[in-house]
């Protein structure tokens, strides 16, 4: 008998009846196949291909990875491998990466093991924990991790699903495909150059541990209020080389995450709209204690999707301001100004059509304040205006082979054809000479194709 009883999850009871409805013809599937073993689903009850989380997906995860699952069996544990081929407009003289071609190059990006599922059902524990080798680095290091312990309650009458987390990345924990974690691009070639600047909520994502605590207010059926709070500490720097992820980044105390999002559910739709901070205080590059620098990403999302037998279209918006504070990195003449702003915005519209065919297309801007000693002319990846500012337009089209389902000798096998081009109207700055020695934006365009196969 399964342990997680309607009495504990009443929402992914309703939206698994939902679910039903339009699994009833054949889906596509691409997702952690030991998530499908556990719960006897097909992967696309939770997911929209990979790893776009259907509303049925969204409950499962608030709740702790625990339905369909008692104690961890073999079923528990996945393999998922990816391949691509990376071929740039202009090659890159001494190779994308050490040990590499110039351009049009094969790599086995990388293989993840993992674990998904119930720990206890009974108790409300279950992890989502992935382990990767990397193709690139040819090192193995730990992945995403988010171990949770969920239970139901109601407060004011309501219904409510709170739980604790114990994770390795801010935003790993969240239910929606905006934020850095989960959003676009879902899977993008790790030899390929990318802009100078990203924010902070992004790097520190499997450099740092953490804990937090969550909760999800059924307000009426339809509307789900979300937050959570969340407490990191960066790695010590032996256990992040013990990981495979050293150096670790150096951030003084611990790093304050908070989101809050609110989400509306009607006939084959939903909408949700929310925000997210995180605050930090790193070390200048190259020091290990005295004064730091203060850093704050404020951002903000939304997300809407529309699910049908044939057809799955989903929406996503978000933007993070992030305002430097170079208190300590000022001084040392390590940046140029006192204080820096960082804005990145993405916008991303995908189809999913009978469940096999889809196309993505996205709009990302990176843009911020001139500062010559952050952004330092230098080949490839510098800026010769001391400006991070990046545009890119990028199309992805996909095939889902196994939407039936995998062979009978392998029926949780799941694969993603794909092929992405991305365009870079503007890089580091400028279009043309970005770098200061003599390299266009557009010289960066890249075709990327492969596949990615879980089982």
């Amino acid at each position: 008998m399964k342990t997680w009883s309607h009495r504990y999850s009443w929402r992914l009871a309703a939206a698994g009846m939902v679910a039903a409805s339009w699994l009833a013809v054949p889906r596509a599937a691409y997702a952690i196949p030991a998530f499908a073993a556990q719960t006897g689903e097909p992967c696309s009850a939770c997911h929209i291909g990979f790893p776009q989380l259907t509303p049925y997906g969204r409950d499962f995860k608030l709740e702790g990875y625990i339905a369909g699952g008692t104690f961890p069996t073999w079923k528990n544990v996945a393999i998922a491998a990816q391949i691509g081929f990376t071929q740039l407009h202009d090659k890159i003289p001494g190779g994308l990466r050490p040990s590499f071609k110039s351009n049009d190059v094969v790599v086995p990006q990388q293989t993840s093991l993992f674990y998904g599922g119930a720990l206890d059902a009974q108790l409300g524990l279950g992890a989502f924990i992935q382990a990767t080798y990397s193709g690139v680095s040819k090192s193995v290091h730990w992945d995403g991790m988010d171990i949770r312990f969920a239970h139901p309650a109601t407060l004011f009458g309501k219904p409510l699903f709170y739980g604790l987390t114990f994770n390795n990345a801010p935003t790993i924990t969240d239910l929606w495909n905006t934020i850095p974690a989960w959003g676009f691009p879902y899977i993008h070639s790790n030899v390929q150059p990318g802009p100078v600047a990203d924010d902070q909520i992004d790097a520190l994502g499997g450099e740092v541990y953490g804990i937090g605590a969550y909760g999800a207010l059924n307000i009426t059926p339809s509307d789900m209020l979300y937050t959570e709070a969340d407490l990191y500490k960066s790695l010590p720097n032996h256990l992040s080389y013990a990981l495979g992820v050293g150096p670790a980044p150096r951030v003084n105390g611990v790093i304050p995450y908070v989101r809050l999002a609110f989400q509306h559910t009607w006939a084959n739709n939903s909408f949700e709209v929310g925000s997210y901070a995180l605050f930090d205080r790193p070390y200048p590059s190259g020091r290990l204690n005295g004064p730091t620098d203060r850093i704050l990403d404020v951002a903000a999302d939304s997300q809407f999707q529309y699910i049908t037998a044939k057809q799955a279209l989903s929406i996503q918006a978000n933007f993070v301001h992030e305002t430097q504070d170079w208190r300590a990195s000022y001084p040392l003449g390590i940046t140029a100004n006192p204080s820096d702003t960082l804005d990145i915005l993405t916008f991303s519209v995908s189809e999913l059509l009978f469940q096999k065919y889809g196309v993505i297309e996205s709009f990302r801007t990176v843009y911020g304040n001139a500062d010559p000693l952050l952004y330092a002319p230098s080949p490839i990846g510098g800026s010769a205006n001391g400006k991070p500012d990046t545009n890119s337009w990028t199309t992805e089209l996909d095939y889902y082979p196994f939407n039936n389902g995998g062979p009978k000798w392998l029926p949780w096998l799941n694969a993603k054809l794909f092929v992405t081009d991305t365009v870079y109207p503007t890089f580091n700055g400028l279009a043309h000479n970005y770098d200061g020695f003599g390299r266009s934006a557009g010289a960066n365009d890249t075709l990327f194709a492969g596949m990615w196969v879980a089982f």
